[in-house]
């Protein structure tokens, strides 16, 4: 591999501060206002203009132009990432043990800022940049589903938010429908359970009938949480069972879900053949969180292979079945691709980050950047990938 300039690894050293700053600064999903401050000085500094949506998610502007790529991360840290203590052993970048390091997503938004802030210093030319830094991701892309389209210029970007080595890219990602059934029975007491219809009875059915676990490679389901009833003397009037469907296609979601209907009619029949009394059931989706799958020879995708070929770096494509703001933007109309940022064993007190591998996606993303601004055909040809 071709080295980075000791140059650059001195500047992104000098700048460690700054990252430590970000990884400490508290940033529960809802609790994002610090975090927010923090990087809208930094982007001041950047002579970006910058703006806030009503949830919340923070957006930049730089330069002048039609054509502008979008960059972006989320702010959110899944918990405990309150007073967050951060601990370097050579390279090696954890937290004290008592709480997550927060590199989900801070590395990525380190590494963002940093890349730009070099770019502003040696003035490496680059397209104009839409920056965008989301609310609420660990919690189903809550700031991003909000996000108007209209707050952007960029039809094309890229998020730094896979927690992997310098050189992965995700380019397929999934659709994901939670959902939540609630069943209404009639209570009766124990002795008497033949006046009554247990609404824990149907949920179990529900449970032993839906497709779980992997269904086939591209399709996954999952129920994750039941509760109902109030006394273990008394016939269930309510229950409630929460899941999820993965799929790579919004068509595999939507059939499972409707198979799912089809399974909770049955029990209904059934149940209400054995007394007077009606249950109920109710399936409602309580999130949607969008897929994508980007073609591997999109203009995009090429320039990026070719920077990283051209400093010596092989490009790792991959499919995941983890969900990532990539999804809804693209599916608003912003194709966007998702970047490693070097983050180890994330959302467990033992994640980690190299500092090697920050400098080196720094450096990926500023020739990337170069490479754009030098090419703005690349910008202006490609169309959003569904």
């Amino acid at each position: 591999m071709k080295a980075y300039p000791k140059s650059f690894a001195d500047f992104v050293e000098s700048r460690y501060p700054f990252f430590v700053k970000i990884l400490e600064t508290d940033n529960p999903p809802g609790e994002e206002e610090k975090l927010a401050e923090v990087l809208r000085k930094e982007m001041l500094a950047l002579d970006a203009k910058t703006r806030k949506d009503a949830v919340g998610n923070l957006m930049g502007y730089i330069g002048e132009g039609k054509h502008a790529f979008m960059l972006g991360g989320h702010m959110d840290s899944v918990m405990p990432c309150k007073d967050v203590k951060v601990i370097r052993k050579g390279n090696v970048v954890k937290s004290d043990g008592l709480t997550v390091l927060t590199a989900d997503d801070g590395a990525g938004i380190f590494e963002i800022l940093t890349a730009l802030r070099y770019i502003k210093e040696k003035a490496i030319p680059c397209p104009p940049i839409d920056l965008l830094f989301t609310v609420g991701e660990e919690l189903g892309g809550l700031g991003v589903r909000k996000l108007r389209k209209t707050h952007l210029r960029a039809k094309q970007g890229m998020l730094l938010d896979r927690a992997d080595e310098p050189g992965v890219l995700v380019v397929a990602g999934p659709f994901k429908r939670n959902f939540r059934v609630l069943f209404k029975g009639t209570a009766a007491h124990a002795f008497e359970a033949e006046k009554g219809v247990s609404a824990v009875h149907m949920a179990a059915a529900a449970i032993a009938q839906f497709p779980q676990g992997k269904i086939h490679r591209g399709l996954y389901a999952n129920i994750g949480k039941i509760e109902g009833g109030v006394a273990v003397n008394q016939v269930a009037e309510q229950a409630v069972i929460e899941g999820e469907v993965r799929a790579f296609t919004s068509l595999e979601a939507e059939e499972l879900m409707k198979q799912y209907q089809r399974i909770i009619d049955s029990i209904l029949y059934k149940f209400s053949a054995s007394g007077e009394f009606a249950p109920e059931a109710h399936l409602e989706y309580t999130s949607r969180r969008e897929g994508y799958h980007h073609d591997p020879c999109m203009p995009l995708i090429q320039a990026l292979c070719a920077v990283q070929k051209n400093i010596g770096l092989g490009t790792k494509m991959q499919v995941t079945r983890a969900c990532s703001d990539a999804g809804d933007l693209t599916n608003k109309g912003i194709a966007t691709l998702n970047y490693a940022n070097g983050a180890r064993r994330v959302h467990t007190r033992e994640e980690w980050v190299d500092m090697c591998d920050v400098i080196l996606i720094t450096w990926v993303l500023v020739n990337f950047l170069q490479y754009l601004g030098e090419n703005p055909d690349i910008l202006m040809s490609m169309e959003p990938q569904k």
